[in-house]
């Protein structure tokens, strides 16, 4: 009987990690694909920081003395957060700065379609778009070789143009 306990405490922890944890692999094209991994925010690992608007409002200004973007202005925590993003050309593989990024979808999870990736010159380019379905923001990265950097990350409309353009 005890055992039957332990395998069944065992099971549901197994499974409550799982939740905590989502994972996947997108193939952007032929030669490219990208490695993500999100998890459950836990706010207590982070600063949270509050601000109050115009109207005396407090709302979650920044995180980990970053501004947060990905909800619109409130009081409600990230429900999750990326925690890996490696994308790989032609079996080269870069880690991408996902620091501050936060509600990357609804679910937590990442799909094709958030994405764009261009060949500009010698380099990469890389594009998300990140939303929870209140809070949008978007993302840009410059790949060369195992190198990369995240150029914007930026909920302002300016940098969304890329989202009308066809690879």
């Amino acid at each position: 009987m005890r055992s039957k306990v332990s395998f069944l405490l065992f099971i549901s922890f197994i499974s409550l990690m799982k939740a905590q944890i989502n994972e996947g692999k997108i193939i952007l094209s032929k030669n490219i694909t990208l490695e993500w991994i999100t998890e459950k925010f836990n706010p207590e690992k982070h600063k949270i920081e509050t601000c109050e608007s115009e109207f005396g409002d407090k709302f979650i200004c920044k995180i980990d003395n970053e501004i947060w973007l990905g909800s619109d202005i409130g009081m409600d925590n990230p429900r999750n957060q990326l925690k890996k993003l490696i994308l790989t050309i032609d079996s080269i593989s870069v880690e991408l700065d996902f620091k501050n990024m936060f509600n990357p979808s609804f679910d937590g999870g990442l799909s094709k379609n958030q994405f764009l990736i261009k060949k500009v010159g010698r380099f990469y380019r890389l594009y998300g778009f990140f939303s929870d379905g209140a809070g949008t923001y978007t993302v840009h990265w410059r790949i060369l070789g195992k190198s990369s950097i995240r150029e914007v990350i930026s909920n302002d409309e300016t940098y969304f143009s890329w989202q009308n353009e066809k690879n």
